[in-house]
């Protein structure tokens, strides 16, 4: 990936305001992200980050402002992994990640070329020997991964990542974010994650309204002795 293609924005919130129904979380968001950057998203429990992530998505509406996709990008190149506790259900590891492939599909049943994307990305995260198996008989650093590949199987450009860490024991939390920092270094994707201790590059602090947006060196100079990264850096 050039350095050009690098700086090149994909997608701008701009004033923006989220939230659920009539019930405003967070308001004034203006934020651009760029190829191939990192974005952290943190912020108190119910300031809105998960209705942001919905909003870039496409699969809320704003309730002010405007998401502009730039450069090309298109809504079937993100990929989403939203919380855990949102994706429950019988269905098995390999129709859980098939059905990150419906947005590239351009026929109306899955074929041999999304059966292949799919065991592809379930082997690059070393749960292929999984495919058989139901999302309910899993572990939770194992279901994280077919999330994760399900996500993959949708993302071309930018990967949304709602506290993707959450609820793993410390040695999961390692093993798949440092699977995070391996896909964004080798696809060259951006990616925005929720996570209060997986932070770096541009951090996006939200709670009524947004509480710093700028590199990080900035935000934990604006903390000083609060904030503590655990180890998790990209």
């Amino acid at each position: 990936m050039n350095r050009e293609a690098a700086v090149r924005p994909i997608l701008t919130c701009r004033d923006l305001s989220v939230g659920y129904g009539e019930a405003v979380l967070c308001s004034g968001i203006s934020l651009t992200i760029r190829e191939g950057e990192y974005v952290s998203l943190v912020g108190p429990r119910g300031s809105g980050k998960s209705a942001l992530i919905a909003t870039m998505l496409g699969a809320l509406e704003p309730m002010a402002g405007e998401v502009i996709f730039e450069n090309g990008l298109r809504r079937e190149q993100i990929g989403c992994m939203p919380q855990d506790s949102e994706i429950r259900g019988t269905a098995t590891v390999r129709d859980t990640v098939l059905a990150g492939c419906l947005g590239q599909m351009r026929h109306l049943f899955v074929g041999r070329a999304e059966r292949r994307m799919a065991m592809e990305q379930l082997e690059r995260l070393g749960v292929a020997d999984l495919e058989k198996r139901r999302i309910g008989e899993l572990s939770g650093g194992q279901r994280q991964r077919v999330f994760l590949a399900r996500a993959l199987c949708g993302k071309k450009r930018l990967l949304l990542l709602d506290e993707p860490l959450k609820g793993l024991d410390v040695a999961a939390r390692d093993e798949l974010f440092s699977e995070i920092a391996r896909i964004r270094e080798e696809d060259g994707c951006a990616v925005v994650m929720v996570d209060s201790e997986a932070i770096d590059g541009t951090v996006l602090h939200i709670s009524d309204t947004v509480r710093f947006c700028g590199p990080v060196e900035e935000y934990a100079r604006s903390l000083p002795g609060q904030l503590t990264f655990s180890g998790h850096i990209l």
